[in-house]
């Protein structure tokens, strides 16, 4: 089973710095990914506010290119609507993967913010059709290293060769974020691997993975690939310190996303694509911020290392079949806290989950 890293940048009150400190630090534990044994890297895209201040994960992966040997780089994820050229996206894509000599993982999305849609002055609404549109003329151009000739609903292009040639296959590296039972049977039309966040219950996910396993099979006449969960990890041999770290930190990191994305605001009712999120936004309301944040923190990882391996089997066994990316750092933790959690997640629970065949359970801490 793959393990990866997904990071946030994210500059949180907590532990308020510049920018620029931020990414210091943030760099740093980046770095420290590979020597610890993950399998890859994830950065994650997103603008204008201290929620996470990663504009462009192509650019961010490419300098961890040059830092490192062999851990795979992943896209978590390109928000393709907010990209007006898929020709660009393609070939910045194809670069990355020539210079980590093909160590891309191209993960990519729509997204839900508002602020950010706004920012980049693109209707939510037309977000599905964007996606759709741009998606497969970009894993099209990758796969045969040439822009067709296209006139569609939301991009014109002309034919042109992809320079430097991309490295094909790419559909079996490619992965769509997902919320939504409607979106997972989208991503198994076009055939495309699946990512998930913890932000509902696994049951409700668990629901997700199972319509695309059904919809990749009928569509695609094979078994679909392991769905990727992202989730966040509060791991100490003293499991009430985890579980109390868990309940601050994991707590604020909802506060920020429910105050970047707006997850409780009526905007969503009269966007067309974004029915789930309107109709989440309802149950939101009706409950109180400490319910959903106490919510929120149970679909996560935290406790002793025995626990967190026990907890990421019984998501396995929820939700069939998943790698996972995991992240350390976020809403201010402090980075000594940061860097011996990540330490002690790599000595004790990464040996047994990378030795355990996914969809089975992982083995006790030694």
């Amino acid at each position: 089973m793959d393990i990866g890293v997904l990071m946030l940048f994210q500059n949180h009150p907590n532990l308020p710095m510049a920018d620029y400190d931020m990414y210091k630090q943030e760099l740093g534990v980046c770095e420290m990914a590979e020597p610890l044994g993950f399998d890859s890297i994830w950065a994650v895209e997103h603008h204008f506010t201290d929620y996470t201040l990663c504009p462009n994960p192509i650019e961010m992966l490419t300098y961890l290119a040059g830092m490192t040997d062999k851990i795979k780089l992943g896209t978590g994820a390109i928000i393709l609507p907010w990209h007006k050229d898929p020709l660009r996206v393609a070939t910045d894509i194809a670069m990355l993967d020539n210079l980590s000599e093909r160590r891309l993982l191209l993960g990519i999305g729509r997204g839900i913010g508002r602020v950010e849609y706004d920012g980049f002055g693109v209707d939510m609404n037309d977000s599905r059709g964007i996606f759709e549109e741009s998606s497969q003329m970009i894993l099209d151009m990758l796969e045969t290293g040439k822009a067709k000739d296209h006139d569609g609903e939301h991009f014109k292009q002309v034919a042109r060769d992809i320079r430097p040639a991309p490295l094909p296959p790419y559909l079996d590296r490619t992965y769509v974020t997902c919320q939504s039972p409607e979106t997972a049977e989208i991503i198994a039309r076009l055939g495309y691997g699946m990512m998930v966040f913890a932000i509902s219950p696994w049951k409700s996910r668990a629901e997700d993975c199972r319509v695309y396993r059904e919809a990749f099979l009928k569509h695609q006449g094979r078994e679909a690939p392991p769905v990727v969960a992202n989730v966040f990890v509060m791991v100490d041999e003293d499991g009430d310190r985890a579980r109390e770290l868990a309940e601050k930190y994991m707590t604020d990191y909802w506060i920020s996303a429910l105050a970047h994305y707006e997850m409780d605001g009526t905007h969503f009712t009269d966007v067309k694509g974004y029915e789930f999120y309107a109709k989440s936004a309802g149950m939101m309301r009706d409950r109180s911020a400490e319910s959903m944040g106490n919510l929120y923190v149970d679909n996560q990882i935290f406790g002793t290392p025995q626990e967190c391996i026990d907890q990421m089997n019984n998501i396995q066994a929820l939700a069939g079949p998943v790698t996972f990316n995991v992240s350390f750092s976020f809403a201010g933790l402090p980075y000594d806290i940061v860097h011996q959690q990540m330490k002690l997640f790599a000595e004790k629970c990464l040996p047994a989950l990378q030795a355990a065949e996914v969809g089975q359970s992982a083995d006790k801490v030694a």
